[in-house]
């Protein structure tokens, strides 16, 4: 009776906060978008809750999170112990109010995957109880919710649940690479064959989860079929190779595999692709921290004699051959590999035999003139280490199709004075300027909107080194709504020197000095007007 009276008086209402359980949930956004291998659809791969605005820098799925993954903070450990706590308090009671709190900030949080693993360690030093509310909220939050956080958060607190029953719809949402890693980690948790599912699970994904399902598959890999998929597809992913050819490389036993007498050419072409990864090195480890490099190198030559048929082969060799000469100098990052004078020696007398057959340049301009993306670019390489004159070919594929940016980087590498004018005048005729030049904005100007305008990246540091030439770019980008255009302007305009600016130019400038919105870009205006150099 105390109580009812009480709440009859009482006039401290609790903010009403929204159910967040959605019928358009991530979860059946990417189930109604799978094709007939398994696969995420491509068009599927933005998420209904991604920001939508032109200035929003938007990271390929999945990156966040691996950038982001370490952060303490005072700040944090606040934001882990509130969640933690309201979390038990919902496990115990499973009130709609800790609901909604929690939902409230996982979802609002802008770097949840820093969260997510101090608060399961928290959640198991106060012995929060699985049933009968946690699990089936986390099933809510991984299948019901629409927000890419909540879901992460989700599948998370499932992983740690020990339900099988939810696996299968775990890995539907692994199939997206923004949920991929969660997946994975899911499933060495809950899976009675998680070698079997990670395998299943890495060859639906192209992107940061292959990168990631694969790291931890190779770390457990027992069975030869796996090792030899990681040797011919499991390096493979849309962003660079060399973050798996190490750990292909050594969980697939790339050693041992060359060291057999004869391979086919699948293993050949892949054996290249892997070394050449480890050969330019970058962000993970390389062919400097390869054990095995020596006997893999010494291998990949003897099969070489056989397999070195395409331009393909021509590159890896090439750069194989200059490793060579590097280590044969200076053996200091690579003593511990298995190399000897002998065995470097050998290497480069084979390959150079392989570098020197007459047909190599007859294969490139093959190459060079194939309509097949990948094989033109293995051409362009090849022709650059060969030292041949590509520019007709550049050009033609250029005014082919004029819209393409990595065509406009092409030839802007290989011209000559001569063909200063011609390039210029293409410019002017097929970059759509007036649709560009409404007037500064401060937007980023990325995105497939923008992909047309992706040639100016390549144009304006050319016009920098001909002042003068191509004003009605450069006016043009003068008065671009995209800020990246005006500074590559503003140092265009720095290059040229005052004394090289006409009165439409100066116009131009003048005029962009009184409407200029982005802080950074007023300051270089203010340079430019002082006489100094820009950065």
């Amino acid at each position: 009776m105390r109580d009812w009276i009480k709440n009859i008086f009482n006039t401290n209402e609790e903010p009403t906060l929204e159910e967040w359980r959605n019928e358009q949930s991530i979860y059946q956004f990417i189930s109604s978008n799978i094709d007939t291998s398994g696969k995420l659809k491509e068009s599927a791969e933005e998420l209904p809750d991604e920001k939508k605005g032109e200035n929003d820098l938007r990271f390929a799925a999945g990156l966040s999170d691996t950038l982001f993954n370490n952060s303490e903070s005072e700040e944090s450990t606040a934001q882990i112990n509130e969640l933690a706590s309201i979390i038990k308090r919902f496990a115990q009671y499973g009130d709609k109010k800790s609901d909604l709190k929690i939902y409230e900030l996982i979802a609002n949080n802008d770097n949840i995957v820093s969260l997510i693993d101090p608060v399961l360690e928290e959640m198991g030093k106060l012995s929060v109880p699985i049933e009968p509310y946690l699990f089936p909220f986390a099933q809510d939050l991984s299948f019901k919710a629409a927000n890419r956080n909540a879901v992460k958060f989700g599948i998370a607190i499932l992983g740690v649940c020990q339900r099988e029953n939810v696996l299968d719809e775990i890995k539907t949402l692994g199939l997206h690479d923004e949920f991929t890693l969660y997946t994975t980690i899911a499933i060495i948790n809950l899976s009675d064959d998680p070698e079997g599912d990670l395998w299943e699970l890495s060859k639906k994904v192209n992107g940061w989860g292959k990168i990631q399902s694969v790291d931890r598959l190779a770390n457990m890999v027992t069975q030869p079929a796996i090792k030899d998929w990681l040797l011919l597809e499991g390096y493979k992913n849309d962003i660079m190779y060399e973050y798996l050819a190490y750990t292909c490389a050594v969980h697939g036993e790339l050693d041992e595999k060359l060291s057999l007498e004869k391979i086919d050419r699948a293993m050949y072409i892949s054996a290249g692709e892997i070394i050449e990864a480890l050969i330019a090195g970058g962000p993970a480890e390389d062919i400097s921290n390869y054990t095995s490099a020596s006997i893999v190198i010494e291998q990949y030559a003897r099969h070489s004699q056989e397999h070195a048929t395409e331009v393909g082969n021509y590159i890896v060799l090439s750069s194989i051959f200059n490793l060579l000469q590097d280590i044969q100098d200076d053996m200091t990052d690579h003593a511990e590999n298995g190399w000897t004078q002998d065995i470097i020696s050998n290497c480069l007398i084979d390959i150079s035999a392989i570098l020197h057959r007459q047909d190599w340049e007859e294969k490139t301009w093959e190459a060079l003139n194939s309509t097949d993306n990948t094989t033109y670019w293995s051409g362009k390489q090849a022709a650059r280490l060969l030292g041949l004159d590509v520019w007709d070919v550049y050009w033609k594929r250029l005014l082919a199709s004029p819209h393409e940016g990595s065509l406009w980087y092409d030839v802007l590498n290989e011209y000559m004075e001569p063909h200063v004018d011609d390039i210029i005048d293409l410019a002017v005729k097929t970059i759509p300027l007036d649709e560009l030049a409404t007037g500064p904005e401060d937007i980023l100007g990325l995105g497939p909107n923008y992909s047309k305008f992706q040639s100016l990246d390549f144009i304006l540091p050319f016009l920098e080194r001909h002042p003068g030439k191509g004003e009605p770019i450069l006016i043009a980008t003068l008065n671009s709504r995209v800020t990246r255009h005006r500074n590559f302007s503003l140092r265009v305009l720095n290059k040229w020197g005052k004394e090289n600016w006409s009165p439409a130019v100066t116009a131009a400038f003048e005029k962009l000095k009184g409407l200029e919105p982005n802080a950074d870009t007023k300051a270089n205006i203010e340079k430019l007007e002082r006489g100094e150099a820009l950065e």
